[in-house]
């Protein structure tokens, strides 16, 4: 049984993939297995991976999203841990034993890690490794105050807890990996590595209307998820996952603000008024509707 299970999902991106394999197969730590899981592509993704022999195991699916793609990944996995890489993003030679050195401490199950953002390769020429730092907490809500943002391509976990809890959310939706940490967010043990950098986090130019559409959507999942009580902790740890997602939330309707997508923003917000009266959030409760407002007549005002 390897130590880890590499699981990377993959739509139409051949060329990136191989960088993202190439990045796997340069680490120190080796005791790992690669699935990669062709979600449908319609590009040379099949024939790309067929180059690759028994070092890649390949799972194929119809188009379903990430968050099905991962999850047949951590179906099929072997590895006592579960090291999500996306296939367009990029690992240093030492990330994984980064996160090996960091779980094998004591009761921890729940790793993240720190990502450098980067559009040109060359970019990351720059990124050297650090001494270890690692913020441990009791377990995930446990970070609630902690505001740096959190994402499934810096996440290693133990594989029986993702499969305990569900894995990802299927829907189409962003969110579904801090869906996912909710739910995992009484597994003790969560520690985060804030140096060295473990992942090369690629930016990319795309659908700003269907980033914003997924975004409200993901959103509005994450709260409905919490009224109807799926997530762990009950009464006595509500106050942290409400920081956790009125951030997030606070976060999104500015956004979209920001991108003249008002009627998103403000139903956004209604929705999120219960939650913000039990922290409270009173700046933003006063605040947000007469700001949303002057954002509104500036744009309408300077045309754009």
């Amino acid at each position: 049984m390897p130590f880890f299970s590499v699981i990377i999902p993959t739509y139409n991106r051949a060329r990136l993939l191989e960088a993202a394999l190439a990045s796997v197969f340069a680490q120190e730590e080796r005791d790992f297995e690669v699935l990669v899981v062709d979600d449908g592509s319609t590009d040379d993704t099949l024939e790309t991976l067929a180059r690759y022999g028994e070092q890649v195991r390949v799972l194929s699916q119809r188009n379903a999203g990430p968050g099905a793609a991962r999850n047949l990944g951590i179906q099929e996995a072997r590895g006592t841990y579960v090291a999500f890489l996306d296939s367009d993003d990029v690992w240093f030679p030492w990330t994984l034993a980064t996160y090996r050195r960091v779980l094998e401490a004591e009761g921890t199950s729940l790793v993240l890690g720190t990502a450098a953002l980067f559009s040109r390769a060359e970019t990351l020429a720059t990124v050297s490794r650090e001494p270890l730092q690692v913020l441990r907490f009791a377990d995930y809500l446990a970070s609630a105050e902690d505001r740096t943002p959190r994402t499934a391509c810096v996440l290693a976990v133990r594989t029986e807890a993702l499969r305990r809890v569900g894995g990802f959310t299927p829907l189409r939706i962003s969110g579904e990996d801090y869906d996912l940490l909710y739910r995992l967010g009484t597994d003790p043990g969560f520690a985060w590595v804030r140096a060295p950098v473990v992942v090369g986090y690629r930016q990319h130019v795309g659908s700003t209307s269907t980033s914003l559409e997924s975004g409200y959507r993901g959103t509005r999942y994450l709260l409905e998820q919490e009224r109807l009580g799926r997530y762990p902790g009950g009464t006595a740890r509500r106050r942290e996952r409400l920081e956790m997602l009125l951030y997030s939330l606070r976060h999104v309707t500015h956004w979209l603000l920001s991108q003249r997508r008002v009627d998103l923003a403000l139903d956004l917000y209604r929705r999120g008024l219960p939650l913000h009266l039990a922290v409270p959030r009173w700046r933003y409760m006063l605040g947000f509707p007469p700001w949303a407002l002057a954002t509104t007549v500036r744009q309408r005002v300077s045309g754009r």
